[in-house]
């Protein structure tokens, strides 16, 4: 494997500072090392990269300092078993092999730094991974319900974080960028779903009501994984319309589907012609001077809205309180008007942060 220990950002002292915030979609999130292989041959490196489920495993791996073609060595033998039925648990090692070597090792120590995101199973909060060891972390935010047994960490169960944040653009703001630079790689809009012209899928739904078989099994697993893409692309939609990146890259996937580990090339391919086309509009945001002066690191700092627990910071906060001395900020002016409400409702939220080992109040 190559790592690039002269892969420097481009840029005159004092330049602007980007994050790269990395989707969701499973399959889909292959198009990632393609878009990674471009700011790769500009000399762009990002200053944080975030990541959810197949976007925080491939971000993980540019983190370590591996240069694009390794991470797609490496992608090239995830694969998704072809005769997967609901009811059985895969294993995330029996997927993923290919990637634990190079992830065994703890965020401290990386090229560059990284979160990733997961979700709380018993909590239903969002968690944020960015200390402590690398691979764990990983594989809780690929871990999706259904397919992969919970991973616990740190006490908790936590499963994929594409469940509450499948673009986390806002937690790239934990490092105060310049701008963020975001790619969503969405889900498959419009898809047949063949097994429900099948004649006997209204027998074998009756029968499966009666006597668990393979072949109900297999409608109910088609039928899931469909209202899954449903959801992520909505989610998407939202997450892209609430947290406005400076810079949006969408590559054109078509059909691949969430399972299409297989068509890796196709996926890298749609990423890289995605990235280039965006070229121009990151020159001209690389062109505008840092809003920050100083020049050394930033530390990544965690602040939450109180009301919806997404992660804001005072340059892109669009509503912010003062009380009792302190403020908050808030995503919009909704949120601020719920906590204005009724504060107390609020205040003595928990909001968990993994990473920082200790759970995080909203005023902290």
């Amino acid at each position: 494997m190559s790592r690039a220990p002269g892969f420097e950002p481009r840029g005159r002292p004092g330049s602007p500072r980007f994050a790269l915030a990395l989707g969701g979609g499973a399959a889909r999130g292959l198009a990632h090392i393609g878009v990674l292989e471009v700011l790769e041959r500009e000399g762009l490196r990002p200053d944080l990269i975030v990541g959810t489920s197949m976007g925080g495993l491939i971000g993980a791996l540019s983190a370590t300092g591996l240069l694009a073609r390794d991470v797609a060595e490496i992608a090239g033998s995830f694969r998704f078993p072809r005769w997967f039925l609901p009811g059985g648990v895969l294993d995330w090692n029996s997927l993923f092999a290919s990637s634990i070597p190079p992830l065994s090792c703890a965020f401290e120590h990386l090229t560059i730094p990284l979160a990733v995101t997961a979700v709380d199973l018993e909590a239903g909060t969002q968690v944020i991974l960015h200390t402590g060891p690398v691979l764990p972390a990983v594989q809780a935010t690929c871990t999706v319900p259904g397919i992969l047994p919970p991973i616990k960490l740190g006490g908790r169960w936590l499963i994929d974080g594409g469940i509450v944040n499948v673009l986390p653009v806002d937690v790239a703001w934990m490092s105060d960028p310049d701008f963020v630079v975001a790619v969503n790689v969405g889900a498959v809009r419009e898809r047949r779903v063949p097994q429900l012209d099948w004649r006997i899928t209204a027998l074998l739904s009756r029968l499966g009501g009666v006597i668990p078989n393979p072949a109900t099994a297999k409608v109910t697993l088609e039928i899931l994984v469909r209202a899954v893409e449903i959801m992520l692309e909505r989610q998407m939609t939202l997450s892209v319309a609430m947290t406005a990146p400076e810079l949006l890259i969408e590559p054109d996937l078509g059909d691949i589907g969430l399972r299409d580990f297989h068509r890796m090339q196709d996926a890298v391919e749609a990423g890289r012609r995605a990235a280039e086309a965006a070229l121009p509009d990151l020159a001209s945001l690389l062109e505008s001077p840092s809003a920050v002066a100083t020049i050394g690191e930033r530390e990544l700092s965690l602040r939450f809205d109180p009301v919806c627990a997404m992660v804001t910071s005072p340059a892109r906060a669009r509503a912010r309180v003062t009380r009792a001395g302190k403020t908050y900020y808030f995503c919009s002016e909704n949120c601020r008007d719920r906590f204005e409400r009724d504060p107390d409702a609020y205040l003595g939220k928990v909001l968990l942060d993994l990473g920082g080992k200790t759970p995080k109040r909203p005023s902290e």
